[in-house]
């Protein structure tokens, strides 16, 4: 095999889960490659859409907060004794929270962080407070 489109890349993951590609057709194996990379494309359009919209921001920071992705839960009973399953079941939540986190941080970096600042506690800047009247400081 010679030439620069025979060439495997790093990043062929994407092909190697499609079924039914010959691995000795070339030209199979490229479009498949082409299709998965297109595919990867066209989702990271679609999320950078969704952080450039402040209702998409606002909606995406929502589904971070019901998984609790920012914070780690410690179940207890009634009575207060440790629940270690229910502990459990709530790391898995934040779990699922913290990669969706990040990999809507690989796809669109800006707009995370831009999400972030605009309702995250940690990030929100307070706005200065206005000077009254006769007021020195």
């Amino acid at each position: 095999m010679t030439g620069d489109d025979d060439e495997l890349d790093s990043d062929s993951s994407d092909v190697a889960e499609q079924p039914g590609v010959d691995a000795a057709d070339g030209r199979a194996y490229r479009r498949q490659r082409n299709t998965a990379e297109f595919r990867k494309r066209q989702a990271q359009e679609f999320w950078q859409r969704v952080f450039a919209d402040p209702i998409g921001r606002r909606e995406m920071w929502g589904i971070l907060q019901s998984a609790h992705t920012f914070e780690e839960r410690f179940a207890c009973g009634p009575s207060g004794f440790p629940q270690p399953e229910a502990t459990w079941f709530e790391a898995g939540i934040q779990s699922h929270g913290q990669r969706l986190f990040q990999s809507w941080t690989v796809l669109d970096r800006a707009g995370v962080f831009l999400m972030m600042d605009e309702h995250d506690p940690r990030f929100v800047k307070s706005k200065p407070a206005k000077n009254r009247e006769g007021d020195n400081g």
